[in-house]
């Protein structure tokens, strides 16, 4: 089981999460380039990048490497090279940067915005996903929730794990 909040005040609430059996952890701050944060996110940037950090190396301390996300939204105009460096940072602290397209919702506040075309994602995750490699993380570990899962990104495909024919695969079903 997966839970997902924000960073907290007290970071105590983080172990106390843990002690409650939950396996993994979504910490979500969206973008690594402050100023989209402040334009899409206020409340989150006013938490900072670096609150986020902290809360992710407690979290990682509790939950484990590898058992912490995050979700890396792209095409919001952020700047690549900030994404990069940020994913990184998470990677080297143990959390996940589940790397996702914006999907536009109509009726959002984003319902304007266009996604972000495949090949400008594909650039990034293959600047990611080789630094999750080195590092032995991948959605494959992750116990829960929506880095384990891979529908919303196409990171899995370039992680090196599939079935005999090629295909990714959710490990949870199986036709057996």
């Amino acid at each position: 089981m997966e839970v997902q909040f924000e960073p907290p005040r007290d970071l105590d609430v983080i172990d106390r999460v843990a002690d409650m059996g939950i396996s993994s952890a979504g910490i979500h701050v969206e973008t690594f380039d402050p100023q989209v944060l402040a334009r899409i996110a206020p409340a989150k940037a006013r938490t900072g990048i670096d609150g986020y950090f902290r809360a992710w190396e407690r979290a990682v301390a509790a939950f484990g490497e590898g058992q912490v996300s995050t979700y890396v939204i792209l095409g919001m105009g952020e700047d690549p090279d900030l994404i990069v460096a940020g994913c990184r940072r998470a990677i080297d602290i143990g959390v996940y940067p589940f790397v996702v397209p914006l999907r536009p919702t109509v009726g959002s506040l984003m319902e304007d915005l266009v996604a972000p075309s495949p090949e400008y994602c594909e650039t990034i995750y293959r600047r990611v996903v080789p630094y999750l490699s080195a590092r032995g993380l991948g959605a494959h570990a992750v116990a829960a929730g929506c880095a384990r899962c891979q529908a919303c990104s196409g990171m899995s495909l370039l992680e090196g794990r599939a079935d005999a024919d090629g295909r990714t695969h959710l490990p949870l079903l199986t036709n057996h």
